[in-house]
């Protein structure tokens, strides 16, 4: 039977999401964060998908963004700004020049109020007050997360300002189907013929067709593979850190995950724009849950959102959300088992 359980961690609280197939989505009042992923693989192994600390004060000292919701502008803003209606304004700088995932304000380290809406549904709401990291107006969040049993998360992010301002959600967890120390043998394949050339900043330049690039994820792909071609995009970020463009208005598939040894499949969906895929570059030697060491490319992450930057971009109208234009975005991660 499908069921949710509370646990205690910490100073917070795990909400257990389980449905019959014996998929379980553990998530946390602080950030929001999916902490545990269990999935069944061929050989009816539990495998935990996701990578993860064993504590909360972990996650809140962790710099990787492991697992959390960002906000409430995930992804970069080059200089820390931008304008609206001929009013500049400057946000909090944490990355070099950039402002990236909310910086102060980030949604994954605040501590959530959380609703039990039935056992396979959880929803949670924060608010961001003005002035935190330089945003200029009050903005209330609402989360909903749902496991169906298709195993299925569909998350639902919803965004209420007081007054004009940029907003870009997306869900931070890194993916790992096999629990092995890379992601490298893992293959990918995204729905896109164009992707956003990035500079030195990993602020996006042009978008670009992916023809004949390491970037041409349309059939299914291993990140090894991808990674070894000689691309100065690719050499720049360490290996995968970039968006790729979709025609989103109604939810559509984005990518699509697999590992042969699992037979696990992961399967993204969403209604926007752009999708971060990014090979974890940036984790070094991070001691995660278990005693394990996450190196580089330890995990992936598939981030649907706007496109980084896009406040600064000719379709910035796009993403500035107001009283009288709510923000929401949905996305649908669902795992599969191939060979069971």
């Amino acid at each position: 039977m499908a069921n949710l359980n509370v646990m205690s961690w910490g100073e917070y609280q795990l909400f257990s999401l389980t449905n019959q197939r014996g998929t379980q989505v553990d998530i946390s009042d602080l950030g929001g964060l999916i902490v545990n992923f269990y999935a069944q693989d061929k050989s009816g192994q539990t495998r935990n998908i996701v990578l993860g600390y064993e504590a909360p004060s972990e996650y809140l000292k962790g710099r990787c963004y492991l697992g959390c919701i960002v906000g409430p502008w995930a992804n970069r803003i080059a200089n820390g700004r931008f304008s609206i209606d001929d009013v500049d304004y400057a946000l909090e700088l944490n990355e070099g020049t950039n402002h990236l995932h909310g910086a102060s304000a980030n949604l994954g380290e605040k501590r959530w109020d959380v609703t039990r809406v039935d056992d396979m549904t959880l929803k949670l709401t924060t608010t961001v007050n003005a002035g935190e990291a330089g945003y200029p107006h009050t903005i209330d969040f609402v989360v909903t997360y749902h496991l169906t049993e298709q195993s299925e998360l569909c998350i639902c992010y919803e965004a209420m300002p007081h007054g004009l301002t940029p907003i870009n959600m997306t869900q931070h967890t890194y993916f790992n189907l096999s629990e092995s120390e890379d992601v490298l043998n893992h293959s990918v394949q995204i729905h896109s013929d164009r992707y956003l050339c990035v500079d030195s900043c990993a602020i996006p330049l042009f978008e670009a067709p992916v023809a004949n690039t390491p970037f041409d994820l349309r059939q299914p792909v291993k990140i090894k593979e991808g990674m070894i071609q000689a691309n100065e995009q690719l050499q720049a970020a360490g290996g995968f850190d970039h968006c790729w463009c979709f025609d989103a208005t109604e939810l559509q598939p984005n990518a699509v995950v697999y590992e042969e040894t699992t037979g696990l499949k992961l399967h993204v969906a969403s209604d926007q724009v752009g999708m971060q895929f990014y090979t974890g570059n940036f984790l070094n030697h991070e001691l995660g849950r278990n005693s394990q060491v996450y190196k580089k490319h330890a995990g992936l992450c598939l981030e649907t959102q706007c496109y980084p930057n896009q406040i600064n971009m000719d379709n910035k109208q796009d993403c500035i959300y107001g009283p009288n234009k709510p923000y929401r975005h949905n996305v649908v991660y669902q795992v599969q088992t191939i060979g069971k």
